[in-house]
């Protein structure tokens, strides 16, 4: 008896030794592969939401985004308006990593629950099998097909493949119109119209990892074009990141009126709802690990309120932070104090480190990016602890073309940096805290590393360069401006928090710095104001700089000097125009004298030192006690506004380089200028305080404070705000309160104290010394302007300084009286 081997399939027999070809031309058959096994073939098993690829799927833990859940499934229901008004689209959109695949996942289980037919599809740019648009159609129909048994569904779906065996080599709306919406409008036209079908979902979640942006256009287009063109409402669900060609697809004139946008970014209970998660999933693993330990075990309270917040707060209202940690954390292998504190940074990783799918992830989106050197170069901008900087200021300082960085560069780094509009200026904003840590650590960006050293260095050559750029005259910065001179924040350099930490200095920024128009830079600004802006936001630094540069290479001096020497042609005729002034010259030689004497101290003012974290503040100008601390007319150097010095070779006590430049111009006698010792300075400045000091009355509210007692023969009075720091560099300072009239009265008559001795003879000083002599034994005179009560309080307050203040005026008149005789 001969035996038979059956070998193959359906189609060939092998009898004994004879080969038998049969053709099989069965109903469910077309040519020689049946519709079903086209159409399983085709299918991107991994794609479907209860794949067993995947044994973790993402779902959002319990009583967390509860809010947003419920509208979706009011969606799907039909039970708001947008589904009423024929909205077949929801797009959920959010950073990557904000719980969107989490939204999804719920979705489906909660429609299953209810028995709602659905379909789903879910994208992953790493499986070759699903980062595709190949298979999408297929995978949908598979489903659809076992969502309706025994219906007209299946049978239409099996006669689409049977009359076209190459549907699948078709397009997208093709494909969806013969598979989808024939057989779902044949099965719902033969329903009741007195009963409500039950709506059919499709579900995509991951369509930013569809790896060709074009296929992403082309799936929202085509599913777009093919429900419009049907009387089928058939929901659409959507999740993605807001990647900018799935943003452009949205707002197309197809999909703009056909779909409602819910934006994760901008809901305000992610945070709750973090918070919960990690309350409860923190709980579990405290349990879990205390019932099998045999050792020490958690503290009750582990890991304690603050450590939440923390984690809170790291995670920037992403989920994909949380859940990592907790997946570090939990593992059986360690103690989940250690592995948290390594999380906290409070322990090394050894190797292990918890952030490795964050990492994978932002690799992932950047490698993605079609010029990664560039976003990286502005990211570094971003990243350096100054002033936010704008979009449009990144790409003047990068000679980078209009709307680059706005609408080109970033367009793909959607779910890691936002653009936002903040009062008329588009800002880049990170969505994660993490991914700024991830770009400052070499080990773990790799190839992506922003180094903050080299990063500031560039900043400060591209700030440098742009400047130079705005002297020609091509540029202006006002009244046109480029980068308006109110706005000057975005490029201060802030050169005090590091700028040192360059040293060796690069090339590029020794030439930037050397070459830089510095005169014509500064003869564009001609307002005190303007010069106020520019001495914070950029002389100051740049001359920092300068320094820096010499002190680091002394062969690099002429940098420097060159600079300064630009600097001394703009200077000179500036400083000429305080000799003319009272107030201005009593700003002068305060300025020159400032600190070294206890009756010309420093006057440190607290709250302006707090409001100004750059360059703590401190006035030698008296009148900013009576003038709400508005700068002088007049003074064009601010003079009257002292900063302590940015450099770390100086004393806290030090001024700026810029003032003590002027210091230096005002004490060389080569210079074409009057000297700062010149008695007709001093005589200026003392009749200043004779007038402010006329117009003063001292209130009984204010004068009526205890005084500590004092000697006769003490030098000075007792004043709680008047101390002497020598290790701040032999200072006398001053931290006047607002006590105004009284501070004020104090500072006058230590003022007149120092400068009427360097005072040379002027009709107007001596009538203003015999205006203010009197008798110490007779305080009021029967002319006086002034209540005897008011002298009465005048006369008692400071009687050390009162007594020096009339020794003074009696010693000066006796000196240029006598010298007329």
């Amino acid at each position: 008896m001969p035996r038979t081997y059956m070998i193959s399939s359906k189609q060939v027999i092998v009898s004994g030794g004879q080969f038998i070809q049969q053709h099989y031309h069965g109903p469910a058959s077309v040519g020689s592969k049946a519709p079903m096994d086209i159409l399983t073939e085709t299918v991107a098993t991994n794609a479907l939401h209860d794949s067993g690829a995947s044994f973790d799927k993402p779902k959002c833990h319990p009583r967390t985004r509860v809010k947003i859940l419920e509208d979706i499934m009011h969606w799907i229901l039909g039970k708001d308006s947008d589904t009423r008004a024929g909205k077949q689209f929801m797009w959920l959109n959010g950073a990557a990593g904000c719980g969107k695949s989490a939204i999804a996942q719920s979705t489906i289980e909660s429609c299953i629950k209810r028995s709602l037919p659905l379909a789903s599809f879910i994208f992953s740019r790493s499986d070759s099998t699903r980062n595709h648009a190949g298979p999408l159609v297929a995978t949908l129909a598979y489903q659809l097909y076992y969502a309706f048994p025994q219906t007209e569904v299946q049978t239409g779906i099996l006669s689409a493949i049977r009359e076209d065996p190459l549907i699948f080599k078709k397009t997208l709306q093709q494909q969806f119109t013969a598979l989808i919406l024939k057989p779902l409008t044949n099965h719902f036209s033969k329903t009741p119209s007195n009963q409500q079908p039950v709506p059919f979902l499709i579900i995509i979640d991951g369509l930013d990892e569809c790896i060709d942006r074009n296929a992403q256009k082309a799936i929202l287009t085509g599913l777009a074009e093919s429900v419009h063109i049907s009387n089928l409402s058939i929901p659409i669900f959507v999740a993605s990141r807001p990647e900018h060609d799935i943003k452009l697809s949205f707002g197309s004139e197809n999909l703009k009126d056909m779909h409602t946008a819910l934006s994760l970014d901008l809901r305000d209970d992610a945070e709750s709802d973090i918070r919960l998660y990690l309350f409860d999933r923190f709980a579990e693993i405290k349990d879990d690990f205390d019932s099998r330990t045999t050792g020490r075990k958690l503290a009750h309270d582990w890991p304690g309120d603050e450590v939440i917040e923390t984690l809170v707060r790291r995670a920037s209202h992403q989920f994909i932070y949380v859940a990592t940690v907790i997946r570090y954390v939990e593992s059986t292998r360690h103690r989940p104090d250690h592995r948290l504190d390594v999380v906290l940074n409070l322990r090394p990783d050894n190797g292990d480190h918890p952030f490795r799918e964050l990492d994978a992830l932002y690799a992932m989106i950047l490698e993605s990016v079609l010029d990664v050197e560039k976003v990286l170069c502005v990211l570094s901008l971003d990243l350096m602890d100054i002033f936010p900087i704008c979009c449009s200021i990144m790409e003047k300082l990068l000679s980078y073309d209009e709307g680059e960085v706005s609408e080109r560069l970033f367009c793909d780094m959607g779910a890691l940096v936002q653009v936002d509009n903040r009062k008329d200026y588009l800002y880049l904003t990170f969505l994660h805290t993490s991914f700024r840590e991830y770009l400052l650590d070499a080990v773990r960006s790799k190839q992506f590393y922003i180094d903050k050293d080299q990063a500031r260095s560039k900043f400060v050559t591209h700030v440098l360069r742009y400047l130079a750029l705005c002297c020609s005259s091509s540029f202006n910065l006002i009244p046109d401006v480029a980068i308006p001179i109110d706005r000057f924040q975005y490029i201060q350099v802030r050169m005090s928090q590091g700028i040192y930490n360059l040293i060796p200095f690069p090339l590029e920024l020794q030439q930037a710095a050397l070459s830089f128009p510095l005169k014509e830079f500064l003869e564009l600004q001609t307002t005190s104001h303007t010069y106020l802006q520019l001495l914070a936001a950029f002389v100051i630094p740049f001359l920092t700089l300068l320094e820096e540069i010499a002190f680091s290479d002394p062969t690099l001096s002429y940098i420097r000097d060159h600079q300064l020497d630009n600097l001394r042609s703009i200077l000179l005729p500036q400083i000429q125009q305080y000799f003319n002034n009272d107030r201005l010259a009593l700003i002068l030689v305060l300025f020159y004298h400032l600190g070294s004497h206890r009756c010309i101290p420093i006057l440190e003012y607290t709250q302006g030192r707090h409001s100004t974290p750059i360059h703590p503040c401190y006035y030698s100008n008296p009148f900013h006690l009576v003038a709400n601390d508005s700068l002088p007319e007049g003074d064009l150097l601010s003079l009257s506004r002292i900063w302590l010095s940015s450099s770390r070779r100086k004393s806290p006590g030090s001024h700026n380089p810029h003032h003590l430049f002027v210091r230096q111009l005002l004490c060389d006698p080569g210079q074409n200028t009057k000297h700062a010792l010149e008695p007709i300075v001093y005589e200026r400045a003392a009749l200043a305080c004779f007038k402010e000091l006329a117009g003063m009355v001292l209130l009984s509210s204010i004068s009526g404070k205890n005084i500590n007692p004092v000697a006769d023969h003490a030098e000075d009075d007792i004043h709680p705000e008047l101390n002497f720091y020598a290790i701040n560099g032999d200072h006398w300072r001053f931290g006047y309160t607002r006590d105004a009239n009284e501070d004020l009265y104090f500072l006058l008559l230590g003022y007149v104290i120092f400068l009427l001795p360097r005072c040379g003879r002027s009709e107007a000083l001596v009538a203003a010394c015999k205006d203010h002599i009197r008798p110490l034994n007779d305080p009021f005179r029967s002319d006086d302007p002034f209540p005897p009560e008011e002298f009465f309080l005048q006369y008692n307050r400071f009687p050390v300084r009162r007594r020096l203040f009339h020794e003074a005026i009696t010693s000066y008149l006796a000196r240029v009286l006598l010298s007329v005789l």
